[in-house]
């Protein structure tokens, strides 16, 4: 399918070189005319919105602006209004198809109606709500998206736009009854991009809101989204996806209109917590896999998961000790407290901390659910309440620390301490 619809985005190019040729006549003096530069582009949605039937945004028409050059303005007759949720998976609506001047483009400017009025562009939430949409900077400016592109001459360009509709679209307390839209978008060239897609094949414990994410490059210590992160952090996500739910696994997902090259594929058990305006430490984001995207091709990335489950011996826990049991991520012999200022190349930083469940006699009971399978560490302190995430805490000190745990699909590994 993915590649018909190709082929039929390439026949309106071929008909224009057609007349193109035909222009030239068959005797040796025409001088043949020079085929126009033709761009297509599209919208699209990689993935949907939570839970979100309906996201609707009304398209006026799209701006180009050139490197030095005048714009290129493209005004609809009448307005284009897209169900974004609708283009999703591998699917995209057109905005335009015809020629456009040579050279080279640093910005597109989407331009349109969202002034919270719900008879243009409106999010319908999971609770059937509807709520006009709002561009933070107002209606007039649009959505910006700085992305450098090229329109050769006599060439012809496909290109989509791509929204994430979890990082665009925010419903902020008090903020109602309209919801903001922002530009969470990306520009990709449909001639050379590639999918990942999966299933979540085990069961999810209870209270999980599973999402899984995807960042660009190896990424070791996945963050969860946040709009208040430096443009140099190399651990926020390019994308987020809710699973699709059913009652029973497998839980499928899909990222689209990806350019090639390596990506990693995070886990995370709570999706709903993730304010993406900032960062939440409730967020618990564990690497699955890194794969490499190529052209026209789909990667498969399956999740499987398994849990880690002991007690700690009553003979560590005295009267003034403050109990806490930190996860790591393969074989850790020098764990670290945690500490968000930590370099992202640190691997003695936690995955996730737990305080061990006191009951009226030893042992103190744990668990770490929805790993996926591979290699862990565990640590115990008695200055778990010393330990201040914004900075590395001397007083914070680890004994015992099992190392080599080992986590397999769908089943709960007994670790006890020591």
């Amino acid at each position: 399918m993915w590649r018909q619809n190709q082929l039929l985005r390439i026949f309106p190019w071929l008909a224009v070189m057609a007349l193109g040729l035909a222009a030239c006549g068959g005797g040796s003096s025409s001088t043949p005319k020079p085929m126009a530069s033709m761009m297509r582009l599209s919208v699209a949605d990689a993935p949907p919105a939570d839970g979100a039937p309906h996201v609707v945004v009304q398209f006026t028409g799209v701006e180009l602006t050139g490197n030095g050059g005048n714009p290129v303005t493209i005004t609809f007759s009448t307005p284009k209004t897209i169900d974004l949720v609708t283009q999703s998976s591998t699917a995209s609506a057109e905005l335009f198809n015809q020629p456009i001047p040579p050279g080279s483009y640093g910005q597109v400017r989407l331009m349109v109606n969202a002034d919270g009025n719900a008879n243009d562009s409106f999010i319908v939430l999971a609770d059937g709500t509807m709520h006009g949409l709002i561009i933070p900077s107002g209606a007039q400016t649009g959505l910006k998206l700085v992305s450098g592109f090229t329109v050769p001459s006599s060439g012809v360009v496909d290109y989509t736009i791509d929204f994430d509709l979890r990082k665009a679209i925010t419903c902020p307390p008090g903020q109602g009854p309209a919801c903001l839209l922002k530009p969470a978008l990306r520009l990709v060239d449909n001639t050379t991009v590639g999918n990942i897609q999966g299933q979540i094949t085990s069961a999810l414990p209870s209270g999980c809101t599973p999402g899984v994410y995807l960042y660009a490059g190896t990424v070791t210590r996945p963050e969860d989204m946040n709009s208040s992160a430096p443009s140099t952090d190399t651990n926020q996500p390019i994308a987020s996806k809710v699973p699709d739910a059913t009652t029973t696994p497998p839980f499928y997902y899909q990222f689209t209109f990806l350019a090639p090259g390596t990506y990693t594929v995070a886990f995370t058990c709570q999706a709903a917590q993730d304010n993406p305006d900032q960062a939440d430490a409730s967020v618990i984001l564990i690497p699955v896999a890194t794969t490499t995207v190529t052209a026209n091709a789909t990667q498969t990335v399956d999740i499987t998961l398994g849990a880690i489950a002991g007690a700690v011996a009553g003979s560590l826990v005295t009267a003034s000790c403050s109990p806490g049991v930190y996860l790591y991520s393969g074989n850790v012999t020098s764990p670290e407290d945690v500490n968000h200022s930590a370099p992202s190349t640190d691997a003695n930083q936690p995955i996730t901390t737990q305080q061990p469940v006191a009951s009226s006699t030893p042992a103190y009971s744990y668990m770490f659910s929805a790993l996926p399978p591979g290699t862990y560490t565990l640590a115990f302190t008695c200055q778990a309440s010393a330990d201040n995430p914004a900075q590395a805490d001397a007083s914070v000190t680890f004994n015992p620390v099992k190392t080599g745990i080992m986590v397999t699909a769908d089943q709960t590994t007994t670790a006890n301490l020591p």
